[in-house]
């Protein structure tokens, strides 16, 4: 007995997803040329110790809840047996997300469509709360998807087709189904109505499958709300349960644990050891994502083409150190001394440099949306054609740095010191610079559009040439400012 017609008629919600998923292998193609893997639920073999699964690839773990969201968290698989056992199957199961390394670096390059397919974990590009089942002896026994209930409609809605792609892959004929009761008020989402559930043994395999599949609308969820008389949005359920599971138990598990080398310090860990005192030291391209560098001392140290995605090195010392092409998204250098470092072409995507000295560091063509210099010092930097968009920059000192050609959009610069400083043709619209100090500051040929410049300190600043429409000058001080050419906002008198 196959899944029959109802699948067989979701209609435009399956070539969507077929989009989806064509879209989904361009973006993969992308992160490859750039030597980028993205992780996937597939990586997972079953048959595997919990000792011998990728753990790179994969964070977050906790334990599971029956495919719901994250309970306890877990230091990584080897943790399974915090997790009680569920009723029946007697599973451990392990919640986990997908290394978020891929979608960073997509956020970095300001690469929208990567960045949707790699935000989230998913199959088939449709996201999915993804979880592996132990047993007791720690052997990777099942895995368990439920699509992504907490997601906007637009994206939930295609939950459904889910099952379609995995028919595909497992073969649409020999299910054992059924049609689960239909409750009253219950109706149809977008002219079809699914609630069945459905098991297949494939002994060839050694696995047993098991899927539920439902697309309607519970009662009280109509198209039109009952009150206001207008169209609801989120209101019905599109979703895929599907679990892989092996049919037999693991043969000779003891045996097999006891063959397990004993648990000790990777080559990482011996790797982030040496990374906590090396300075001078050659570490072009090593691997440091997510190390644990607290106070390290790499001072003068070659870390060009480093992954340091997500590492902590708050309060680490890299004076003169070469960061350049390095990937530090997400990274916490909070109190670090950066001080005459390179990091030149570097991914600093929502990295934190709170309160870092960073004094005549060059960050030229850095890609640093979203990053935080709250408090930093940046005296003498050189931070030339830089993406600092939606940067948290409050407190923090630009004497004499030179930031031509930056962009700035959206950014917060409260209070900022940025005496002297050369910032020729950047483009900073709807930045807030409140009670900035930008006093012999020169922004020639600059957009300031919507910018907040409340209460800031112009004097001496040439604006020759620049745009300011829409800008707040309000309360000013404007001694000897230059506003040669300015395009200034509606009704500002400069003299």
């Amino acid at each position: 007995m196959g899944f029959g017609s109802p699948l067989r008629n979701l209609g435009l919600a399956t070539v969507l997803g077929a989009f989806v998923a064509a879209g989904a292998a361009t973006g993969q193609n992308v992160a490859a040329d750039a030597g980028l893997y993205a992780p996937s639920l597939w990586d997972l073999k079953l048959g595997s110790h919990a000792r011998e699964l990728p753990v790179d690839e994969f964070i977050d773990f906790a334990c599971g809840t029956n495919g719901g969201p994250p309970a306890r968290p877990l230091g990584g698989w080897t943790e399974f047996g915090k997790c009680p056992a569920e009723p029946g199957g007697g599973y451990h199961e392990v919640y986990f997300r997908y290394d978020d390394e891929p979608e960073y670096w997509a956020r970095a390059r300001s690469l929208p469509t990567q960045v949707a397919l790699y935000q989230y974990t998913s199959v088939f590009a449709i996201p999915i709360i993804a979880s592996a089942l132990f047993d007791d002896t720690g052997f990777l026994v099942g895995v368990r998807m439920v699509t992504d209930s907490r997601l906007p409609p637009s994206i939930r809605e295609n939950g459904v087709t889910l099952s379609g792609y995995l028919l595909g892959q497992y073969g649409e004929f020999d299910w054992q189904c059924q049609d689960l009761p239909r409750l009253a008020g219950e109706a149809d989402y977008h002219a079809s109505y699914i609630k069945r559930a459905c098991r297949k043994d494939d002994p060839a395999a050694g696995l047993k499958l098991a899927m539920e599949v439902h697309n309607f609308r519970r009662p009280g969820q109509g198209a039109i709300d009952a009150v206001t008389r207008l169209p609801t949005e989120g209101q019905f359920e599109s979703s895929t349960r599907f679990e892989l599971v092996l049919a037999n138990p693991i043969v000779d598990a003891a045996e097999r644990v006891a063959r397990l080398p004993a648990p000790g310090q990777t080559e990482k860990d011996q790797l982030i050891a040496r990374a906590r005192s090396c300075a001078r030291c050659d570490l072009r391209g090593v691997n440091l994502k997510r190390a644990d560098l607290t106070g390290a001392n790499l001072a003068g140290a070659d870390l060009s083409g480093a992954n340091l995605h997500g590492a902590t090195l708050s309060g680490a010392n890299l004076a003169g150190a070469d960061l350049s092409g390095a990937n530090i998204n997400r990274a916490d250098l909070k109190r670090a001394n950066l001080s005459a470092a390179k990091l030149v072409g570097t991914m600093l995507f929502e990295s934190r440099f709170d309160g870092a000295d960073l004094t005549r560091a060059d960050l030229t063509g850095a890609a640093a949306g979203k990053i935080q210099f709250i408090g930093a010092r940046l005296t003498g930097a050189v931070l030339k054609a830089v993406d600092l968009r939606e940067a948290r920059m409050n407190d923090a000192d630009f004497t004499g740095a030179d930031l031509t050609d930056s962009w700035f959009h959206d950014a917060r610069m409260d209070r900022a010191n940025l005496t002297m400083a050369k910032m020729e043709d950047v483009v900073m619209w709807r930045a807030v610079m409140a009670g900035a100090n930008l006093t012999g500051a020169d922004l020639q040929g600059a957009d300031l559009f919507g910018v907040n410049l409340r209460g800031a300190d112009l004097t001496r600043t040439d604006l020759s040439y620049s745009r300011l429409t829409s800008a707040n000058l309000a309360d000013t001080t404007i001694d000897g400012t230059l506003w040669v050419d300015a395009d200034l906002p509606a009704g500002f008198q400069p003299n």
